[in-house]
């Protein structure tokens, strides 16, 4: 771990990230082909001599990296906070093993692009100083629960486009109450003779954390 966070880090905060924008829509393959990534410190250390990723968990986690730092480096960051975030993990090993470290493992269990998506905005979020690492802790941790499809019924929630469940599915509300994200109370019951046919729609809303989270995983 402790090669490849200097590699992490000097990718992260590169001054040519403009080449990154195919990363969703081309194959590791053909970025590669096209040399596009030949100095780019974090693709030099995961595909090494061979320049050529063949593991497949390589080359998942090249994908998520640079899904992640493309995504870090479009929205707004705050110079000065940059700068001071960099002097610290430049200045403190400790902190920047704990920090990218805990980011690259994360991002090597992902396997939607969304997850790093939403990870880098989270992450740009706590160097921006909009929330605490304690804060980014627990949102990654929903990020990897989270599941991807349930990220509409979170929006229309937050948006209050809906109120209710009626009419909806009742799974994706109980996994997104499970994560703490979501507020339910009775609206009304259908008793059915039959256990499969009975239902209990609920009013929803979000929780204070569940507002927040989504606030920072989608905004820049």
């Amino acid at each position: 771990m402790d090669k490849i966070i200097p590699s992490f880090k000097d990718s992260l905060f590169s001054d040519s990230t403009e080449f990154l924008g195919d990363v969703a829509e081309l194959g590791i393959d053909s970025l590669l082909d096209d040399g596009l990534f030949k100095d780019f410190p974090i693709v030099g250390f995961l595909i090494g001599v061979t320049k050529t990723a063949q593991n497949i968990h390589d080359r998942n986690l090249l994908k998520q990296t640079l899904n992640f730092i493309k995504q870090f480096n479009s929205g707004k960051i705050d110079v000065e906070k940059l700068k001071k975030y960099r002097n610290e993990i430049n200045s403190n090993n400790k902190k920047a093993e704990e920090e990218l470290g805990r980011v690259l493992i994360i991002l090597n269990n992902n396997v939607e692009l969304q997850k790093s998506t939403m990870l880098a905005n989270l992450f740009r979020n706590y160097v921006n100083e909009k929330i605490t690492w304690s804060e980014f802790c627990e949102f990654s941790e929903i990020v990897r629960m989270l599941f991807i499809n349930d990220v509409k019924y979170l929006r229309a929630i937050y948006s209050g486009k809906v109120k209710d469940t009626t009419g909806m599915p009742l799974y994706p509300i109980d996994r997104l109450t499970s994560l703490g994200l979501v507020n339910t109370a009775t609206k009304s019951m259908v008793v059915s003779s039959m256990a499969s046919s009975s239902r209990t729609d609920k009013y929803v809303n979000l929780t204070a954390i569940g507002g927040k989270f989504y606030q920072y995983i989608t905004f820049n």
